[in-house]
């Protein structure tokens, strides 16, 4: 009787691991439309920009960085768009600026594009949302990845919090410890 017993417990422990994966890998739903109108606007880099906290890459695997990835993730860290445009509708999250690679258009439901990127490889932009703040995560080819995250505050001002994550020599990915943030407000005459 346990022998038999023992398939069925193994498909049903399988399916319920399956299941719990499936649910944990579906992004967070889109908020309401409505509330992604406040982000609507230009926005300017705040004049006294706070020092950003000091990011590191710290490999526990005993694997270190090439200085060719760790180059192409610190240059993607540090980029500082003075000031951008930012459009949310029913189906598009749109950036536009005058700085190379800061504009796109993403799919508000989570579709991936791709687009160049500094040395012409393909790299591939997502939009995901995390507690009904938009999040684009840039994805580096075998490098690792730089997340932004666009926040309104409660006095109206927008705060872009840069997270990132590399690829280290044996391939596991190291997340960043530390973030960017910058402070950014809404440019006087601009719609919200």
């Amino acid at each position: 009787m346990t022998r038999g017993l023992r398939p069925t417990l193994i498909g049903i422990t399988g399916a319920s691991v399956l299941a719990a994966a499936g649910c944990a890998s579906r992004s967070a739903p889109v908020p309401d439309i409505v509330t992604l109108h406040a982000y609507n606007g230009e926005w300017v880099l705040e004049a006294g920009e706070r020092a950003p906290v000091g990011m590191q890459f710290i490999s526990q695997d005993g694997y270190g960085f090439t200085s060719e990835a760790a180059g192409k993730i610190v240059g993607a860290m540090a980029i500082r768009t003075e000031r951008f445009r930012l459009e949310v509708s029913d189906s598009i999250f749109r950036i536009s600026s005058d700085q190379q690679g800061s504009s796109f258009a993403l799919p508000i439901d989570g579709t991936a594009i791709e687009v160049p990127g500094q040395d012409g490889e393909v790299q591939s932009l997502t939009l995901t949302w995390d507690r009904g703040a938009p999040v684009v995560q840039r994805a580096i080819p075998g490098v690792g990845r730089v997340s932004e995250r666009f926040e309104l505050t409660g006095d109206g001002a927008l705060v872009l919090t840069r997270t990132g994550a590399l690829r280290n020599s044996g391939g596991r990915v190291v997340e960043a410890v530390g973030m960017r943030e910058l402070f950014y407000t809404r440019n006087h005459g601009s719609n919200p």
